[in-house]
């Protein structure tokens, strides 16, 4: 894997596609009844997926590596993210395997979504399947938790090569904890601070930053996001937003992160940013169609909102 190989792109997402199923209900229903859906919308989903879809529409040059099957769900995968423009050429079409699918029910009165998935075994991608050339022409790579194993072999070249890797750790996996180690940038959700056994917030991210990566962050909702440097700690607001559905919010927050990293900028203007994207994209169902242009982000960040206002800062 020595030698230099021009930049193709600007991120290279590793990890686990699905097709989602998505179902927006006035509210959950309790056991046994039944309830009229008020909308409903068959996409492809993922982390690493939507976050690459997430920077393209930011004006990025990105690429997905990842399985899929040689099913409807695959193609339906593919050609999202095509419509997208993320370079999807070495993804490994698995012959005769089936694209895992993700039911997700929206509930408008609460807020909030509840999602049952098709588990994939970890390891299903293998530097033997595809080119480290291809992923190393990434200026960045963020790998998701479905492809730790991945990422930990592909960690040793991306940092002999100064490429910046961010993991995202939203739940614990086979190498979870090497994995911290490899990267450069960790994001989790809050569900990481039982994940670490951790006290609370703060003793999560020291843990974490305690492993080895530059930059420690955590996602909190509608509590914004907390990040742990050897600069010391940082804490962003979130941004208001009517929700929709918060489905694609964690994936957008960190394809904000990675757009920040890229430009080189401070951790507090880098958690504005990935706060104001993860929001954006809950303004509809699914997290496909309201991913913003980096126009919108801008103008949603610099707004006359006092809230806005008050954290002084422009992009």
């Amino acid at each position: 894997m020595g030698g230099k190989v021009a930049k193709r792109f600007d991120a290279v997402g590793i990890g686990r596609c699905c097709v989602d199923y998505l179902a927006l209900v006035p509210s959950l229903p309790p056991p046994d009844a039944k309830v009229p859906m008020k909308d409903f919308r068959v996409v492809g989903g993922g982390q690493a997926t939507t976050a690459m879809a997430a920077l393209s529409r930011l004006g990025l040059k990105t690429a997905y590596v990842g399985v899929v099957g040689d099913d409807r769900g695959g193609r339906l995968v593919l050609s999202g993210l095509e419509e997208f423009g993320v370079d999807v050429s070495s993804v490994v079409i698995e012959k005769g395997g089936e694209t895992p699918a993700a039911l997700i029910f929206v509930d408008q009165a609460a807020h909030t979504r509840t999602i049952a998935y098709q588990p994939t075994a970890p390891g299903r991608l293998s530097l033997s399947a595809v080119d480290p050339e291809f992923i190393l022409s990434g200026r960045c790579l963020l790998v998701d938790p479905h492809e730790t194993l991945f990422g930990l072999e592909i960690a040793p070249a991306a940092k002999e090569r100064c490429i910046p890797l961010i993991y995202d750790a939203e739940h614990p996996t086979e190498g979870f904890a090497e994995m911290l180690a490899a990267a450069d940038y960790v994001v989790g959700s809050r569900e990481v601070v039982e994940t670490l056994g951790a006290s609370g917030v703060e003793d999560a991210l020291e843990k974490i930053l305690s492993a080895g990566p530059k930059a420690a962050v955590i996602t909190l909702g509608d509590r914004g996001a907390a990040a742990l440097t050897p600069e010391g700690i940082f804490r962003r607001p979130a941004f208001p937003v009517e929700v929709v559905d918060t489905t694609a919010a964690g994936d957008a927050f960190h394809a904000g992160f990675a757009y920040a990293v890229l430009q080189g900028w401070d951790m507090a203007r880098t958690l504005d940013f990935a706060n104001a994207l993860g929001a954006l994209v809950c303004r509809g169902l699914g997290g496909r169609e309201t991913l913003p242009a980096l126009s919108e982000v801008r103008e949603f960040i610099n707004s006359g909102d006092t809230l806005l206002n008050s954290r002084g800062r422009s992009l």
